[in-house]
């Protein structure tokens, strides 16, 4: 029967010892074409490592050699399959276009999975945060213990470690230093600042006595205005994921603070708050 000399003839001994030396061969250079360039991929990121300062970046570069590692191996182990497959006499195409339809509904049920690791690649690219950095992620504040491909985590002030996959990250505010600066402006009469000093001072104290959120007593000073006035400007900065409560409470409270000690503002006018931003141009230095 044809058919059977042809299965024969497939499974003869010298063919099945020359197809097996030509797989065992393909499988010993794949290896070592894998380690080598493992190496020089290692290689690269000690050399640039001990050029690097800081540990966030560090953290960022071993988490890119670490993806390159993961993306050679996988594609060497990919062609090293498809060269086997000729050299033990199978078509391959078939295979592949099997696993395409297959690749295909699985990468539909793995959207959000493969958007993780997508956002998570170009987040650690970007350094858009590191591990250590005081962050606002879909409006919870923490800091960052751990930045990975699919997801990030941070621990809140509470203590609770709080996950993220990378997809799902809308907004993420980075605060570059460890607190939130903020400039209060309250007017005052002609010559009447430095007398409101202590007073503000007093109110200040209280306020954070009540709600912890000063990382240092504020700076206050008195101000002469061109229309014969005076203002005091405070300078104050906050603890991050707690200066939201200056915004909502501190001008009621020193308004009212400065009514009961007999020093009310005159009509029409009312205490300022505002953010101050770094001036442009400035380095920003993180806290010691």
């Amino acid at each position: 029967m044809e058919w059977l000399e042809t299965l024969k003839g497939m499974f003869s001994a010298e063919k099945v010892v020359a197809q097996g030396i030509k797989v065992v061969a393909t499988i010993v250079v794949s290896w070592v074409l894998y380690m080598v360039l493992r190496r020089l991929i290692q290689g690269a990121a000690c050399a640039a490592g001990a050029r690097i300062d800081e540990e966030a970046h560090r953290q960022r570069a071993t988490t890119l050699v670490l993806l390159a590692g993961s993306v050679l191996k996988y594609a060497i182990i990919f062609v090293a399959g498809i060269m086997i497959l000729r050299q033990m006499g199978l078509d391959p195409t078939p295979i592949l276009a099997g696993a395409g339809v297959v690749g295909l509904a699985v990468g539909f049920g793995a959207q959000n999975l493969v958007r993780d690791v997508v956002s998570g690649f170009f987040i650690i690219m970007e350094g858009q945060y590191a591990v250590g950095d005081l962050v606002e992620i879909n409006g919870t504040f923490g800091r960052v213990e751990e930045v990975g491909l699919r997801v990030t985590r941070i621990r809140d002030a509470t203590g609770q470690l709080c996950f993220f996959p990378n997809g799902s990250i809308r907004t993420a505010n980075n605060y570059t230093e460890d607190y939130v600066s903020y400039f209060a402006t309250i007017p005052v009469a002609q010559d009447q600042g430095k007398l409101v000093i202590p007073i503000v001072a007093g109110i200040l104290a209280d306020f954070d006595e009540e709600f912890r959120v000063f990382v240092a007593p504020p700076a206050i000073e008195a101000q002469d205005m061109p229309s014969s006035s005076q203002v005091v400007r405070v300078k104050a900065r906050a603890i991050p994921g707690r200066h939201g409560i200056i915004e909502q409470k501190l001008p009621g409270r020193l308004t009212a603070g400065l009514n009961r000690a007999g020093h009310p503002m005159a009509e029409g006018m009312e205490v300022g708050i505002s953010l101050q931003y770094p001036s442009p141009g400035t380095e920003v230095v993180r806290n010691e």
